[in-house]
Formats: structure tokens, C-alpha cells, sequence
């Protein structure tokens, strides 16, 4: 902790010492001395440009990199007000008088439209203000038709990675799947500048996941102004579901909040069958559920700028979760001649209370104009659960209607966790390279409890040996440096190295069990960028990425869901490694990439069975390694003002690799899968448009499971009324119900079958209505305005 210390020292100390060379500084005025607030000053020599936001009182600062001639210019609300050529040498003070009467005559506004999609070092950038798609949507439509981007039972994700990490504005959003959901909604697509995809995240950000990342980057907000969302949806599939949101955006002087409320209520109905065939038997089981959601979360951000230079803000994301489950659980258990030998039936009940809290406190310090900031960061993170599961399992021979089983039991469990992180990140482009740098220190506590109550005689009772309570620490520090050259007018690369060091420590009380890991590791970053013309861009990265454990798969104590389930942790688990190496290809609306990848030391959850026990227990366990290669195709069509079609198409190949031969084969499989993503504009106001999707993916292979094709098709209608502040919209997804999958594993020859079908048939109904308006700022007439006047 001593070294932490003091390497955050040493970085501070370099930050400060970065901070040297040449500069300007002075005020914007009128003839008449009154100050011109919030313009963008700008110093522009040969390749060199720099540029600064005046303050409200139209003070301006600026760092240069050598003394000579510059031309300087300033632009106010989109107006070139000022342009002349200037002398700067060393510290120059020089204020600005500029006539804005005049320049109204001789303003010339040039419009220049990006590109849909940029290739940039490290990432692939979609221009969502240029998409016709986009238009009227929010933030979740708008990943949807987003090139590289997945989302499939609302789970969103990155072709080629098996999980994503949110980002707004470079931050990131730690909520759960439903609430992250409801807040993306909350964003309109008319706030959103660029989504950024991020497929192999550089050393900056941490090593945690094989996963991409996901940067929505908002327009910055208009000066003086106040807007906001009002949303609503209902949806009707087996059962109903209703979400209702607010959102407010502030900006007055040097105040800026967003904030967010939603509110979700209703259920879904969830249908899977269970099928093991035994060498004797098999067994078959048909779970039916209601799953009744009751979501409440929010948003509240507020940054302050304390100067032009320095900006302070806090954010606030909570939740509070109240689902319940209703469900039953039928096993058949028939012989080899499919004669009926047993049934369980098992109905369930499951109530849970989740509160989840996350705090972020920031600062970002630009040091000078060239590029130079210091950012901070802390943030704290709770998190607490308590559950009330109640199940009973009967027994029935054929042809009776008395059990020759019976047992119930109540699982009380309760998590409690709270994360500690602090974090610093510097910039500082130097002649030869542009180099960042940083540090990170992260602290985890996790208690959870369970107490398992045998209820068959009508009392209950307390099982110790089926209770349990286990502590889980984890502290990790971590260190990065990353550096970025132009080496010429065609190429680009990008070199970054990260260092983590991780401490765990899990307890379990019942089994009087400690378990410790300490591990040290590098995560080297890679990228090199050739641009063969404007619209034409060669790439190629790599990097190297962590999966840790969850906490609760590190449990090592057992938790039953019927009596013949139950779930074990596993003390020993250990993280796996992934290898990544992509090279891509971009030209105009096109976008092609080749990747591989390599799993070590993977775990996966395994469903143990034997044939001499019917017992199922599914147990976390380090057994493969994995190879992926594949190439992603997408393509967005907009040749025609009334068609955008978004497009994708990846063919990979997988292969795990059993370290337990004698329990899990090998396995390998091709896979295909395409979407397509199309707007119409149906009349001349561009008010109607029309939505028609389809997804396919065939057989594929997630670790030790084969899963088996699916499809489906949505298509939806929206209507924008008054001025386009109202947006109505109908949607069915799922039209032909079509987005079912089987899941098969075969465990000690013992082959599994999981069908899976999650409600996804459904028709919603939206509205949603965007409001704003200027703010008036007065000025007040100081007492010796007049006198003021008169100084030379």
C-alpha cells in the first residue's frame, strides 16, 4: 500500500511538471467594454491548432508549444466573430475588442457532415446525429442499429465478446440489465454526438472481462437552457408490463444536471424444459413461472466548472428491485420404454428486496491548451439483497394421488456488498508521443447468508449443516501507461501496458473454511492504424483480458432449489485469461474485421450427474480452453433519403477444449449469424416511418454447451407529431415466436437438454414527449457601470 502511495505522488508530481512553455491570456470585449461570455478562441500555426472556451466574463488562457506567429479566431455560437494574424511571445497578455454588429453582415456558417462510421486507433465510431435510423429514437434503439453491437432478450452485447461494460461520457453506468435498460431509454437520440465501440479496450480502462466496451458520447449541452422527457410504454405478451420515465436536462452558467427517474411494473412469463436421459430412465422436467417485476431507479448528475480549466461533478445512480416469482416445477421420470415410473411436482415461491447505490465524485483539471488533463476519480458502490425462497417437492408413484415423498423448505439469503474505488488518469502529449498514464486502487466486501428452514412437519426448523454465512475480500491496485504516435501522414500506433495485483480472501462459517489467492499480472495493449485514403482505414490490435469469479460462485457451501437441485460454489476457483488479436478493415459505410481469440484455464458452470444418484448439482469449475476465429461484415446502406438498412453478417469457428475428459468432450461448431435493421421514411415531412428487422444466428457452441439455431423478425410503425416533439410508436417483436434455444451439454455420457423460451413474443405500445426552452440570463447594472467607462 506504501508503493501505492507513493506512485500516486510521483504521478501527480509529473502531472504538474508537464505544465511549462509559452501562452496567451486575455478578455473578449465590444467596443463598448461589455465582455463577450462563452466564445471558442482559437490559435491556429501551420499543423498546430489549439483552442479554449471563454469563461462567462469572456477571460480566456491558453498554453502554446513554441513563441511566433499565430492566427487567431474566435467563434461565438457558430458565428466567426474575429479573425486576425497575432505575435506571441512567452507570456502574452492581450484582450480582444470585437465589434459584433459588423461581423452579422459578414458571417459565413460552413456545415461539414462526418462520416456514418470512423475508424479511430482504438475504436470504431458511429455518428448517431447522421443516421436516418436514429432519428426520433433513444439511446437502447440506437445501439441496435449500431455496427458491431448485438442485443438479443435485451441483453446487450459485442460481436465477438461475451460481455459489454456502459459507458456515458467516458463513465461508467453500474446498473442492473432492466434498470440499465430504462436509463438508456431515458436518452434521446437527438442528445447523442457518437457511439463508440471499444472491442479491445486499451490500457486506460480495466482488464476485467473478455468484454467490449460501449462509449455513448453526448452532445454537449446548449448553453442557458432547460429540456426534458416524459416516456411511457405498455407491453403486452402472456402477461402485461408497464414502464414510465422522466428525465431533466439543466445548463445555466456554470452548472450542468441531468437526471433520470423510472418506473417498471408488471410480469413476464418464462417457459423451459429440463431433459436428462439416463442410461436407464430419463427425466424431464417442465418449469412454468411468472416473474412480476417492480423496478424503481434513477440518475441525478451535476458538474460544476469551478474554472475554464477545472470542472467538479457528482453523480448518483440508484435502484430499488422487488421482484417476485411464481412458478412450478414438474419432473417425469419414465423408463427406458417410456413408461411413467414417478412424478415430482414442485411449485415455488421467490421474493426478493434489492437496493443497489452507486456514488461517483470527478474532476477533470485541463492544464494547458495543448491537450494536457488530469482527471480524478472516487466512487462507492452498495449493494444488498435479502431473498425469501419457499418450495415443497411431492412425490407421486403412477395412479396415486398421495405423496410417498414430501418435503418443504424455506432458503432465507441476504448479500451485502460494498465497493471502495479511487482512480487517476493524466494526458500529457509531448513533441515525440502522446502518453497517459494512471493508477487505480479498488476494495470489495461481501457478506452473504443463508439460513435453509425445513418446513415438512408444519414447523420450522433450522438446518445448520444447510446454512451458511461467507465472507469474501478482494483488493486489487493497478497501474497503466499507454502512448500514442503519429509516425507519419499514413500511420498510427498505439503501445499500452497495465499491471494489476489482486488479494482474495474468502471465509465460510459453516465449514470453518479460509481460502486465499494473491496473483500479479501484465495485460499488454496493442494497436496500429494505416490510413490508406480519407475514406479507407487498415487496423490491427490486441490485448489481453482477465474473467474473475463471481462472489458467489467462490461460496463453497450448497444452496437447494428443489430436492433434487442445488447450486455449490467452488473455494478454489481460479480466473481465466483471454487472448485477443483483430485486424480491420472500414471504407466509407463498410466495416470489416478478422478476429481470433484464445481461452485459458476457462470455467464454466457444470451440471454434475451420475447415473447411480438423481441428484443435479451445478457447480462453477476450471475445465477448458477455447479458439474462436471469425470475420464480422456490416454494412449501412443510406444511398436514398427514404431507406437506411443496417447490416451484419459473423462467421466464426469455436472449439473447447475438455480438461476433464472423462466427464466433458471436446467440442466444435461453424456458426452463421446475420441481422438486418431497416427504416422507411413514409412521407414528405419525414413524420411517419416504418421498422422491419430480422436476426438469424445458426448451431453454435458457448463453452461446454451447444445451442441450437434461432430466429426471429420485429417490425414496428412511429409517428412524430407536433413539430416532432411527440413520438408515438407500435412495435412486435418476435412476430412468429421463433426465438427459442436449446441448450445441450453431455456430462460423465450423460447428455443434457435445456429448451429455453423467454416470453419474447410481444407487442408495445410508446409514447414519448421531448420538451425544452431558453433560459433568460439578466444582467445586472453595476452602480459605477458609467465610471468604469472612463479608465483608459
Amino acid at each position: 500500500m506504501k508503493n501505492i502511495v507513493i506512485l500516486f505522488k510521483i504521478i501527480i508530481l509529473l502531472a504538474g511538471a508537464a505544465v511549462s512553455g509559452q501562452s496567451i491570456t486575455g478578455k473578449l470585449l465590444t467596443p463598448h467594454q461589455e465582455e463577450i461570455s462563452y466564445a471558442e478562441v482559437s490559435l491556429s500555426q501551420d499543423k498546430i491548432k489549439v483552442s479554449a472556451i471563454g469563461d462567462e466574463h469572456g477571460n480566456f488562457f491558453m498554453q502554446l508549444p513554441h513563441n511566433g506567429d499565430y492566427k487567431i479566431s474566435v467563434l461565438k455560437d457558430g458565428r466567426m466573430i474575429y479573425e486576425k494574424n497575432i505575435s506571441i511571445l512567452n507570456q502574452t497578455k492581450k484582450d480582444i475588442i470585437i465589434d459584433l454588429k459588423e461581423t452579422k453582415i459578414q458571417d459565413v456558417v460552413i456545415s461539414v457532415r462526418k462520416k456514418l462510421i470512423e475508424r479511430k486507433i482504438d475504436r470504431l465510431v458511429f455518428n448517431v446525429e447522421n443516421s436516418v435510423s436514429a432519428t426520433g429514437a433513444d439511446a437502447y434503439e440506437a445501439l441496435g442499429i449500431t455496427p458491431g453491437v448485438k442485443i438479443l432478450n435485451d441483453q446487450i452485447g459485442i460481436v465477438g465478446k461475451n460481455k459489454v461494460s456502459i459507458m456515458v461520457d467516458d463513465r461508467l453506468i453500474q446498473l442492473s440489465d432492466a434498470d440499465l435498460i430504462s436509463f438508456l431509454k431515458s436518452i434521446r437520440s437527438e442528445d447523442i454526438k457518437s457511439i463508440e465501440i471499444i472491442n479491445n479496450p486499451p490500457a486506460k480502462y480495466e482488464s476485467e472481462g473478455n468484454s467490449g466496451i460501449i462509449n455513448i458520447k453526448l452532445k454537449k449541452a446548449k448553453q442557458n437552457y432547460l429540456s426534458g422527457t416524459i416516456k411511457s410504454s405498455y407491453t403486452q405478451a402472456k402477461y402485461s408490463l408497464g414502464n414510465y420515465g422522466l428525465g431533466i436536462n439543466y445548463q445555466k452558467k456554470k452548472v450542468t444536471l441531468t437526471s433520470s427517474l423510472d418506473y417498471e411494473n408488471g410480469s413476464i412469463a418464462p417457459y423451459q424444459e429440463y431433459t436428462l436421459h439416463y442410461p436407464n430412465y430419463t427425466w424431464f422436467e417442465i418449469n412454468n413461472s411468472r416473474n412480476f417485476r417492480n423496478n424503481l431507479s434513477g440518475r441525478l448528475s451535476l458538474d460544476y466548472a469551478l474554472t475554464n480549466k477545472t470542472t467538479i461533478g457528482i453523480q448518483y445512480l440508484g435502484g430499488i428491485n422487488n421482484p417476485m416469482r411464481k412458478g412450478t416445477n414438474t419432473s417425469y421420470i419414465r423408463s427406458s420404454k417410456n413408461v411413467l415410473d414417478s412424478l415430482v411436482y414442485t411449485p415455488s415461491y421467490l421474493k426478493v428486496n434489492k437496493k443497489n447505490h452507486a456514488l461517483n465524485f470527478h474532476s477533470i483539471t485541463k492544464l494547458d491548451t495543448l491537450g494536457r488533463q488530469i482527471s480524478f476519480d472516487l466512487d462507492y458502490f452498495k449493494f444488498d439483497s435479502n431473498a425469501d425462497n419457499k418450495f415443497s417437492s411431492s412425490s407421486f408413484l403412477p395412479n396415486e394421488s398421495t405423496p410417498s415423498q414430501f418435503l418443504s423448505a424455506n432458503n432465507l439469503s441476504s448479500q451485502d456488498i460494498d465497493i471502495y474505488s479511487s482512480k487517476i488518469d493524466i494526458e500529457t502529449p509531448l513533441k515525440w508521443i502522446n502518453l497517459s498514464f494512471g493508477a487505480k486502487l479498488s476494495f470489495i466486501n461481501n457478506d452473504s447468508k443463508v439460513f435453509y428452514y425445513d418446513t415438512s412437519n408444519g414447523n420450522s426448523s433450522l438446518d445448520l449443516g444447510k446454512s451458511n454465512g461467507f465472507n469474501y475480500k478482494e483488493n486489487t491496485q493497478s497501474v497503466y501507461i499507454s502512448g500514442n504516435k503519429k509516425l507519419s501522414s499514413k500511420w498510427e500506433t498505439q503501445l499500452g501496458l497495465r499491471w494489476e495485483s489482486t488479494q482474495t480472501k474468502g471465509f465460510s462459517e459453516t465449514l470453518h473454511q479460509t481460502n486465499k489467492n494473491n496473483y500479479i499480472k501484465l495485460f499488454p495493449t496493442f494497436y496500429l492504424n494505416y490510413l490508406i485514403s480519407e475514406n479507407s482505414v487498415l487496423g490491427l490490435n490486441y490485448n489481453r483480458r482477465i474473467d474473475r469469479p463471481t462472489y458467489g460462485d467462490l461460496n463453497p457451501f450448497r444452496f437447494y432449489t428443489t430436492k433434487y437441485n442445488y447450486g455449490e460454489g467452488n473455494p478454489f476457483l481460479q480466473p481465466y485469461f483471454t487472448d485477443n488479436l483483430e485486424l480491420s478493415y472500414s471504407y466509407k459505410n463498410y466495416y470489416t474485421a478478422v478476429y481470433t481469440s484464445y481461452i485459458t484455464n476457462g470455467f464454466d458452470q457444470v451440471t454434475y450427474v451420475s447415473s447411480s444418484n438423481p441428484v443435479q448439482a451445478v457447480i462453477p469449475t476450471n475445465f477448458f480452453k477455447q479458439a474462436n476465429w471469425g470475420i464480422l461484415e456490416s454494412y449501412v446502406l443510406n444511398q436514398w433519403s427514404w431507406w437506411e438498412s443496417n447490416n451484419q453478417a459473423n462467421i466464426f469457428y469455436s472449439k473447447t477444449i475438455s480438461d476433464l475428459t472423462n466427464t466433458l468432450n471436446d467440442i466444435e461448431a461453424w456458426t452463421v449469424s446475420v441481422s438486418s435493421n431497416n427504416s422507411f421514411v413514409l412521407n414528405s415531412s419525414k413524420t411517419l416511418r416504418a421498422e422491419l428487422g430480422f436476426t438469424y444466428q445458426s448451431p453454435s457452441i458457448a463453452n461446454s454447451y451447444k445451442i441450437s439455431s434461432f430466429y426471429y423478425f420485429n417490425a414496428g410503425i412511429k409517428l412524430s407529431l407536433l413539430e416532432k416533439k411527440l413520438q408515438i410508436a407500435l412495435n412486435a417483436m418476435d412476430i412468429f415466436k421463433t426465438n427459442k434455444m436449446t441448450f445441450t451439454q453431455i456430462v460423465n455420457n450423460i447428455k443434457q437438454e435445456n429448451y429455453d423460451y423467454r416470453d419474447t413474443q410481444k407487442i408495445r405500445l410508446s409514447l414519448s414527449w421531448n420538451f425544452g426552452k431558453s433560459l433568460k440570463i439578466q444582467s445586472r447594472k453595476l452602480s459605477n457601470d458609467e465610471e468604469k467607462k472612463r479608465v483608459n
